[in-house]
């Protein structure tokens, strides 16, 4: 059974960690749910595999962004006059707004993962972050494109990812939200929270990569793999769907099922906090 459950929390992983629904709160909550024992399932290794899957989800979609953006970055450090471009300038506000996040990760990450894990906690997050998501989303300007990206909206995006080490905020949901309250469309606002997302996971990888390499080898490499697999098909999914349904749909879908989600968990886990 291992195996079908790695596949379903593969998928849960790819789709929510684009959706602005909280990964964390599916993928930590699924296997407390059905009480699974699993040493592998409920590893962090597994969770950053599955992190993994999404990484290359991102890398496999924006891969024509993504080496436009390293050209440009390239040639804007072997030429001034080459940093007066919007790609160049796109990706040190990539550069800008990414740390917040690791700065975050490196200082409370280990917190996060021993205090701020209870269910309450979880649902509340949801819930209330879901009100803010609705309210910017319902207020903001959704004037400005990716392209019009400045230092000041780096950093606001930034110090809103980095609140998304809290378990049930939501990575790309924090940073969609503000995005939109910084004004931007509501597709511009997603797809710099997803370009946003590779250097932030990709670091996660990397100091885990051997610790991955580890548990593969001790025996748990098919779950792995296919925890990553669906993780990475589920991804490439989200981010399409996403994209797409944002360019003429609102984020109430969202914010209502973060609600609903919030509430449910109180209920359900109500007897057991």
């Amino acid at each position: 059974m291992d195996y079908v459950h790695a596949i379903f929390m593969g998928i849960l992983q790819g789709l929510t960690e684009f959706f602005p629904v909280s990964s964390t709160a599916h993928v930590d909550i699924y296997p407390r749910l059905l009480k699974l024992t699993s040493p592998v399932l409920n590893s962090l290794t597994f969770d950053v595999a599955l992190h993994a899957g999404t990484l290359v989800a991102l890398i496999v979609f924006f891969r024509k962004r993504i080496l436009s953006l390293l050209t440009a970055f390239f040639k804007g450090l072997a030429a001034a006059k080459s940093r007066d471009t919007a790609e160049f300038k796109l990706s040190i506000y990539i550069i800008v707004a990414t740390i917040p996040a690791a700065l975050a990760g490196a200082l409370f990450e280990k917190q996060a993962e021993e205090k701020l894990r209870a269910i309450a906690i979880v649902a509340a997050m949801l819930i209330i972050f879901a009100v803010i998501l609705y309210l910017a989303d319902r207020f903001g300007a959704r004037k400005k494109e990716i392209t019009a990206m400045n230092f000041k909206d780096a950093v606001i995006i930034g110090l809103a990812q980095a609140v998304a080490l809290i378990p049930g905020v939501s990575r790309s949901g924090a940073s969609i939200t503000a995005g939109l309250a910084a004004g931007y469309k509501r597709e511009d606002a997603a797809e710099f929270s997803f370009l946003l997302c590779i250097p932030v996971i990709l670091g996660a990888v990397i100091l885990k990569l051997k610790a991955i390499i580890h548990t593969a080898s001790s025996g748990s490499a098919l779950v792995i793999a296919l925890g990553f697999t669906a993780s990475l098909i589920a991804g490439i999914l989200a981010i399409k769907v996403l994209l797409g349904f944002v360019k003429n749909n609102s984020y109430l879908v969202f914010v209502v099922y973060r609600i609903a989600l919030g509430v449910t968990l109180l209920i359900f886990f109500a007897g057991r906090v």
